[in-house]
């Protein structure tokens, strides 16, 4: 995108929240969940490892580092107005997980939001996610000048910055479906800015009610992280992928204030390293999932949630699977 077009995008933003901040109305909320997880290493990619969220987390090279519990303080307000064009809203969100013991996979996230309706049955969302210097384990750095000598593992850390652009459109008073556009950059830290990796996804979701008790969401994502090849030649250790990712959820309405959420979901890579001595070189990986969560309304401003977890994932070169448990219990809470 120019700076001109940047500029005209800002002022029309301005514009349609300036013309319309008399009939603005505000609503905030949040949640609070424990999560026991047997590994720390994979509990943020599976957490996100959905469609609303970022499936195609940072590479984990050493998963298996232990169980821990997990605390999710989480807020949000909204605001919510009328404009020519129709509803127009702007949230901000924030959380972070918490590590009891292993504090140092403790990260933040946060995330705008800003949606405009152009009909009664389009809607147009903008949304930005960040999540700053998030660790994911410990690496050896080890240079094709130097393959034979043996190198302290560092820390590795990065920071996270995803643009999304989704369109909605209701088919009918049942069907509901929408198109998105993702742009995304992982910046990682020295010594292991190499890494460095930008991604661009395209996907649709479909969103179907069976019945007043059954609904149905099914998705399709295809993605492309790209590196900088010259930088990874070095190290010989390239992470660049084509990515395919689907999933499928159900919410059964079992009772009046309680509803079932059960999910799968599924994550094929293919590894692009053009250097013949990278472990990704010909690689993929493989990545299984299911979920199942229980809400239940028990006021009109507070749900109460309990669920579970299971992820498995393997890569080519590697003979065993590694399998990810998170169960978890919570509320929310909506003014």
């Amino acid at each position: 995108m120019t700076y001109h077009s940047k500029t005209r995008l800002l002022f029309l933003t301005c514009y349609l929240i300036i013309s319309s901040a008399a009939n603005a109305e505000w609503s905030i909320g949040g949640d609070f969940s424990t999560y026991y997880t047997d590994d720390v290493a994979l509990f943020s990619a599976t957490r996100r490892f959905s469609l609303e969220q970022d499936p195609t987390q940072p590479m984990v090279d050493e998963p298996e580092q232990g169980s821990d519990f997990v605390y999710e303080p989480h807020a949000y307000t909204k605001w919510l107005t009328e404009n020519q064009l129709g509803a127009f809203q702007v949230a901000v969100d924030a959380g972070v997980y918490i590590f009891q013991q292993n504090s140092a996979y403790t990260h933040g996230f946060f995330q705008i939001e800003v949606g405009q309706a152009l009909t009664e049955q389009t809607k147009l969302e903008f949304f930005y996610d960040y999540i700053p210097d998030q660790f994911i384990g410990s690496k050896a750095l080890v240079s094709n000048q130097h393959a034979h000598t043996e190198h302290e593992e560092v820390k590795e850390k990065l920071d996270s910055h995803v643009w999304s652009l989704h369109l909605e459109h209701e088919l009918t008073e049942h069907f509901m479906l929408r198109g998105l556009a993702r742009y995304g950059i992982r910046n990682y830290d020295e010594p292991f800015a190499y890494r460095d990796i930008q991604f661009f996804t395209v996907g649709s979701h479909l969103e179907w009610v069976i019945s007043p008790d059954i609904e149905f969401l099914v998705g399709y994502h295809y993605e492309r992280g790209y590196t900088d090849q010259a930088k990874t030649e070095r190290y010989n250790d390239d992470i660049g992928y084509i990515n395919h990712y689907a999933s499928a959820e159900l919410i059964f309405h079992l009772m009046p204030k309680l509803k079932m959420k059960v999910g799968v979901d599924f994550e094929h890579n293919d590894f692009t390293s053009p250097h013949t001595p990278d472990i990704h070189f010909n690689g993929s990986e493989n990545v299984y999932q299911g979920e199942l969560e229980l809400l239940y309304e028990l006021t009109h401003t507070m749900m109460l949630k309990a669920g579970w977890q299971h992820g498995k994932r393997k890569f080519n070169y590697e003979s065993y699977w590694v399998d990810n448990n998170n169960a978890w219990i919570g509320a929310e809470f909506h003014f």
